[in-house]
């Protein structure tokens, strides 16, 4: 009996501690962005899922507001990836992830005003506390290697950053920021404005 309560108690201690782990990655990247940490932030950023995230979200609404002459898909799908190239290129560095993380928006964008701090505060005053249960509460799992984390939690969903956590051996690396609105219809503008000085797609 006292051996099966020691197990049952070590392989719930093992649930919390992988539980928890995403979290401490996040408030762990948090910190490389208050102190600016390239390197670190480096370490917790897959940039080519990033990429490949951030370029699924322009890509898609981008294609809507052009004129696409009759071209395939496939076809359609390249010529605006090569126009959006530039304008990925800002978001898929270390100092982007800092501007976007730290004040909600990118320094080169004049776009919306910013949210605010998107991450845990550095305290652990009661404040603090609420905002990381309530963090934790409104996450979203996807099986048992990846993460999905609204943020802030208590802004509309319109203006949350969606930030997808995946395991990677044993460390959390953030592979996609879904961005909110206002700032992804902004980026667009950037794409579309750079079309003007070439041929329609």
């Amino acid at each position: 009996m006292r051996w099966t309560f020691r197990i049952s108690f070590l392989l719930f201690l093992a649930w919390a501690i992988f539980m928890v782990s995403p979290f401490v990655a996040l408030y762990d990247l948090s910190k490389a962005v208050e102190a600016r940490d390239v390197a670190r932030i480096t370490e917790r950023v897959n940039f080519n899922a990033l990429r490949a995230s951030l370029a699924r979200q322009i890509l898609g609404e981008y294609l809507k507001s052009q004129d696409l002459d009759g071209l395939g898909q496939q076809a359609a799908a390249q010529a605006g990836t090569a126009v959006l190239n530039p304008v990925l290129e800002q978001l898929i560095t270390p100092q982007a992830v800092i501007d976007l993380l730290d004040d909600g928006q990118l320094q080169q964008v004049a776009g919306p005003q910013g949210t605010g701090a998107l991450f845990f505060p550095v305290g652990f005053d009661a404040s603090s506390l609420e905002k990381g249960w309530r963090t934790f509460l409104f996450s979203e799992s996807q099986g048992f290697r990846s993460v999905t984390i609204p943020l802030p939690p208590d802004e509309p969903k319109e203006r949350q950053f969606r930030i997808t956590l995946r395991l990677s051996g044993t460390t959390w690396r953030l592979t996609g920021i879904e961005l909110p609105e206002p700032l992804r219809e902004e980026l667009i503008k950037r794409a579309s404005a750079a079309t003007k000085s070439r041929p329609k797609l």
